[in-house]
C-alpha cells in the first residue's frame, strides 16, 4: 500500500444504507458483525486528517442505491422500523451521512461506476489509491472493485507510455455480505474476498489501512 503522502487517496463507502438493516430481507445471517465500527472509524479518521492537514487530502466519496425494483428495500420511497421507528429504507445510516461538500454517487445496478460519474470524478481528482468499504460484498462491493481495476480508475500513462499503476485496497473488516443458499454469511464474504485479493484489489484490514494511510 502506497502512503496517502505520496498518493492521493480516496476512501469510496457503497451502500451503507437502512434498507440493509431489515433483519430477514437479505439472507438469514451476517457476515462481519464489526463492519459498521470499521466503517465509522475510518470516516471520522479521514474526516480528522482532511480538517488537519486543512485540505481534502483525502476524498471522501459516498455511493448509494436506488433500487428499481419495487420489491427491494432500498427501492425509493421504501421503509423500515428501526429501534420502533419509522425511518427511510435508501437514506444512509446515521454513521455514514454524508458531510456537506461530500459527493454522492446515485447508482441503480451494482457498479458503482455505471449511471454515475464516479470514474470521471476519480481521475478529475487524480487519485492514485482507491479505499472501497461498504455492502455487500460479493454484490455491489465486488462489482464495483473489479470494475475500478478493469477502468484503470487509479493508474495514469508516463511520458513513455508506460502504466503507472495506482492502488485499489478493499477492507475486509468494513464490508459485510450474507448468506446465499447452503452457504454461511461468513464463507461468502471471504471467498469474495479471496477471489478479488491481488487480482483486483488489496485486501487489507483497517487497522492496516489506519496505520499505512493515516499513521
Amino acid at each position: 500500500m502506497k502512503s496517502a503522502n505520496t498518493a492521493k487517496t480516496a476512501l469510496v463507502i457503497i451502500d451503507v444504507q437502512n434498507g440493509f438493516r431489515h433483519p430477514t430481507h437479505w439472507g438469514a445471517s451476517r457476515s462481519t458483525p464489526e463492519c459498521e465500527d470499521s466503517i465509522a472509524l475510518l470516516l471520522k479518521t479521514a474526516r480528522e486528517h482532511n480538517e488537519k492537514q486543512g485540505k481534502n487530502t483525502v476524498v471522501i466519496c459516498h455511493v448509494h442505491h436506488h433500487s428499481i425494483y419495487p420489491d427491494s428495500m432500498l427501492y425509493p420511497g421504501a421503509q423500515i422500523e428501526i429501534d420502533g421507528k419509522i425511518v427511510d429504507a435508501v437514506q444512509p445510516q446515521p454513521f455514514a451521512t454524508p458531510n456537506p461538500g461530500e459527493p454522492i454517487f446515485v447508482k441503480n445496478v451494482n457498479s458503482s461506476f455505471i449511471g454515475t460519474n464516479l470514474e470521471n470524478y476519480l481521475k478529475d481528482q487524480n487519485i492514485r489509491q482507491l479505499i472501497i468499504l461498504g455492502l455487500t460484498t460479493d454484490h455491489c462491493v465486488s462489482t464495483t472493485t473489479r470494475m475500478a481495476s478493469n477502468l484503470r480508475v487509479v493508474s495514469v500513462k508516463t511520458p513513455t507510455g508506460e502504466l503507472d499503476e495506482g492502488d485499489i485496497i478493499l477492507v475486509r473488516d468494513a464490508c459485510a455480505t450474507f448468506s446465499k443458499g447452503d452457504f454461511d454469511a461468513e464463507i461468502v464474504h471471504k471467498v469474495n474476498l479471496a477471489s478479488l485479493n491481488e487480482e483486483f484489489a488489496q485486501v487489507a484490514n483497517t487497522q492496516d489501512v489506519l496505520r499505512v494511510v493515516f499513521g
